[in-house]
């Protein structure tokens, strides 16, 4: 899928370079249309984060800032039980 993606990056970067697409490029309706997909693109994006939040939200289901969120605690508990482990061999010795 990735070579794929790339492919079609790459293809569309150099249709971008030719002279036809830079005098297209340069045309002020076409700028703003492009501006706007991007804002909707933007727009759209937002709105779907959002409502899954809220579906996640509405069934009790854990997002995925919320499992990032558990994995940094997980992570600090796991340094903090071998540094006690650590601490507590350094006293038996």
């Amino acid at each position: 899928m990735s070579n794929l993606k790339d492919d079609l990056l790459d293809g569309a970067m150099k249709a971008l370079q030719s002279p036809t697409a830079q005098k297209i490029m340069n045309n002020e309706k076409v700028q703003k249309g492009v501006a706007k997909a991007f804002r909707a693109s933007y727009d759209l994006k937002t709105e779907l984060d959002e409502k899954k939040e809220e579906f996640a939200r509405r069934f009790n289901l854990a997002t995925q800032d919320d499992l990032r969120t558990m994995k940094r605690e997980l992570d600090r508990l796991h340094r903090q039980v071998d540094h006690l482990k650590r601490t507590q061999r350094d006293d038996d010795s």
